[in-house]
């Protein structure tokens, strides 16, 4: 890549590519991470892109969804640079987004969007998120030093990268609404698994009342929201009317319906009361069906049992007959405070019949009503259900997530039970827990205007409590796996304040809670250095130690504490242990897929904790352009990781074939083969007609008999021929001489002609022979 001057860096390239391009096809190779980038440093951003075909590309560079270039270039067909100078002004994140396009028609256009994350070290800025647009909180931090940003909650997209920017978040009376499910999960996650803080103020709109009770932030918080009888001193009677029509049937992700979830929804209600409270449900459609009689919850199984059997059917809700009927119950209870949960679906929400003269005899009778809506804010019946709460004197949710709705009739049970929020002045007292924390113990601190009654856990670190009846934490702390956490139950800037907002220490309080949680940074002191390199879909993280070290700062190998998130969706984490590649040098590869952002965080020990930039793929790996070698580099290269030779010539493939032994069974033609001569054998022995010689002394007789001629009569044989006597007893092993053959074909009387040996009588010498020679060397 390109390098400008001695400071620059470069967002380069390597060359990893997966597919071939198609004619006309544009395509932005992946982008590589800068190390080190510091602020008011130049740095080159630099990109290549491939084109299938000589053409005109129009490009468009963002920073952090901000323009900074434009324009037109020509490109050859193959690989061009694309290059940018930009310079860093604060420490953090800046993601920049390259887009390519052209007038042909492109056959992949999901490669011509790429995205590169680029990390700027530095000391990182706490996130303060508030609804205040002149926050006294603010000024108050940064009167004491802290480097802080004020942002509204509305702007807002809770991604890693986002928060990777920051070295902790405040929440400052901020309702978990307005952070939303998939901001609360990141938050959770980042604080667990990186090292970052949070810290969360009270107010009306935060804690219990703010909806943050059974949500993704409270696992991680040093106090509870939970209801307590000993600690409320009002009853309370609450009728839900829950809609049951078709549309509640849907399946939501997780496998559960719609009405399942509304179903569990009014189960933490009658989970959250006591007995002392009364609980009536209906289930409405186009008609009500009373699921659960108005009555004190001293048998909450019974209860929970009958909402949980709810099942969806009919029509749309109607909402005049819903408050009717949930009206005419809540009218009978006996509790002070009376109270309708109306669930209905934002988009199908019908019958308004008379409800605005039916609302005014509710708010008339005391009773309030509150609406859940399941939809957006956006929806065509959104306005119907605001309007029934604002007259109703109740709050209006609205989610698309039927997985919050449990949550949502939590948070409305909590505000309506009027023991969440305490509005009286109260008295404060300090503990020996805030000596870790802020280093001082502060004495003599005014009272507090109010305060969100809530519960120390366990384990949390307790730094001041309320001096009351509740004995209530309203400042606790602690270390949340690497991260850290505080909670402020006060007020910290509003009408609950209180006397500690003219108190003098109040600017050094805040601001040593705020420098807490934010942290010291990554110390991991000057022995060690900490990389991250990003090639081909991992990165690689390495641990680089002093080669001059006496002896290894750890017992344990270090590990990897692997963050992985998409936004809108719940954030993954995993660990890895990391190995010794050299002798100074650990490294781990964490693997990258798809359009997540991964934030790698090495863990030295129990209290030191190096986190690195965000990085991810310019785009899904599947659209990546391939270079016309890219095919035959591949096949080398897992030739030569199985063992194997490459081959580009398709007939030499023969000569790496191996040579191996190969057994042949025999015995079945063996078999064969002596079936076969034994029948040749039967028919030479009957025939003789595979034998050579005796096809030829056949043939001779043959022609023999053609040759002589025929007689009339046979000489008989004369009376005195002599005939060879028989052997003699010398010679006992002698074989006579057979007698001559006489032709029937002679006269009588004639001489017969002397016959030519056969070759029996030649085998029979032979044998005359050889018997002859044995009996001679036996005497």
């Amino acid at each position: 890549g390109a390098v400008a001057q001695a400071a620059s860096r470069e967002i380069g390239v390597d060359h990893y590519l997966l597919h071939r391009p198609l004619a006309g096809d544009l395509a932005v190779d992946r982008f590589d991470t800068p190390i080190g980038i510091t602020p008011g440093e130049s740095y080159m951003v630099t990109a290549w892109v491939r084109s299938g075909l000589p053409q005109e590309v129009s490009y468009r560079l963002l920073r952090n969804g901000e323009l900074i270039s434009e324009g037109k270039r020509n490109m050859p067909a193959g690989l061009s640079r694309l290059t940018f100078r930009d310079k860093a002004d604060q420490p953090g994140t800046a993601q920049y987004q390259l887009r390519v396009w052209s007038n042909d028609e492109d056959p992949i256009p999901e490669n011509n969007l790429a995205r590169v994350l680029v990390g700027i070290h530095g000391s990182r800025p706490m996130l303060v998120v508030s609804p205040a647009a002149n926050s006294q909180l603010v000024e108050l931090l940064k009167r004491g030093r802290l480097e802080v940003q004020q942002v509204d909650p509305a702007t807002r997209t809770w991604s890693l990268e986002e928060l990777a920017g920051y070295s902790s978040v405040l929440l400052e009376n901020v309702p978990a609404q307005q952070v939303g499910k998939a901001g609360m999960e990141n938050i959770a996650a980042w604080v667990k698994e990186t090292g970052a803080g949070m810290m969360m103020t009270g107010g009306q709109q935060s804690f219990g009342p703010g909806g943050y009770f059974k949500s993704p932030l409270e696992p991680i918080m040093p106090v509870s929201m939970e209801l307590r009888r000993e600690h409320r001193k009002l009853a309370v009677a609450i009728v839900i009317a829950m809609d049951r029509s078709g549309s509640m049937s849907m399946t939501v992700p997780g496998g559960r319906t719609k009405m399942d979830l509304a179903n569990l929804g009014a189960v933490q209600v009658a989970e959250m009361l006591s007995s002392m409270d009364e609980l009536g449900v209906w289930a409405v459609d186009s008609s009500a069906h009373k699921i659960v009689e108005l009555q004190p919850l001293e048998n909450k199984k019974n209860v929970t049992n009958k909402i949980r059997k709810v099942g969806s059917q009919g029509g749309g809700i109607f909402v005049y007959t819903a408050l009717k009927a949930a009206s005419g119950m809540v009218a009978k209870a006996q509790a002070g405070t009376k109270h309708i949960i109306l669930f209905s679906d934002a988009q199908d929400s019908e019958e308004p019949g008379k409800y605005k003269e039916l609302l005014e005899r509710t708010s008339k009778a005391g009773i309030t009503v509150s609406v859940i809506g399941l939809g957006k804010p956006t929806d065509v019946d959104a306005a119907f259900l605001r309007d029934i709460a604002k007259r109703g004197n109740g709050r209006i949710f609205f989610t698309e997530d039927a997985n919050e709705l449990p949550r949502l009739f939590a948070q409305d049970t909590i505000v309506v039970a009027r023991s969440a929020f305490i509005e009286e002045p109260v008295p404060v007292k300090m503990t020996g827990g805030m000596i870790p924390v802020a280093g001082d113990r502060f004495a003599n601190v005014p009272n507090i205007g109010g305060y969100n009654l809530c519960y120390l856990r366990p384990t949390a670190n307790l730094g001041a409590r309320s001096v009351d009846e509740y004995n209530a934490p309203v400042i606790a702390s602690w270390q949340v796996s690497t991260g850290r956490v505080l909670c402020y139950t006060g007020e910290a800037d509003g009408k609950h304040t209180g006397d500690i907002a003219r108190w003098p220490d109040v600017g050094r309080l805040f601001s040593s809670l705020a420098r807490w949680t934010a942290g010291q940074g990554n110390q991991h002191g000057n022995k060690m250095l900490v990389t991250q390199k990003l090639r081909g879909g991992t990165a690689l993280v390495e641990l680089h130690l002093d080669p001059e070290r006496e002896l290894d700062s750890f017992g344990e190998l270090p590990t990897v504490n692997v963050l992985r998130g998409v936004l809108g969706r719940s954030p993954q984490t995993n660990q890895q242990t990391m190995r010794w590649t050299g002798a100074d040098t650990l490294a781990t590869e964490v693997s990258l897929t798809g359009e997540e952002t991964v934030i790698a965080t090495v863990k030295l020990d129990d209290n030191t904790t190096v986190s690195m930039p965000p990085i991810c793929l310019p785009y899904s790996p599947e659209y990546r352009p391939m270079r016309d070698d890219i095919g035959l580099a591949t096949l080398e290269s897992l030739s030569r990781a199985t063992g194997g030779v490459a081959r580009d010539v398709v007939n030499e493939i023969w000569q790496d074939l191996p040579r191996r032994p190969r057994l042949i069974e025999l015995h079945p033609w063996l078999l064969a083969a002596a079936l076969l001569l034994l029948i040749l054998e039967v028919l030479e022995r009957r025939t003789g007609l595979l034998s050579v010689q005796g096809r030829i002394a056949r043939i001779r007789v043959e022609q023999r008999a053609k040759q002589k001629k025929p007689t009339k009569s046979v000489k008989p044989q004369a009376v005195g021929v002599k005939t060879q006597p028989p052997a003699t007893p010398s010679e006992p092993h002698s074989v006579p001489p057979r007698p001559a053959r006489v032709s029937q074909e002679h006269n009588l009387g004639e001489k017969a002609e002397p016959q030519k040996p056969s070759m029996i009588d030649a085998m029979r010498a032979a044998q005359r022979r050889a018997q002859d020679r044995t009996r001679k060397r036996d005497e």
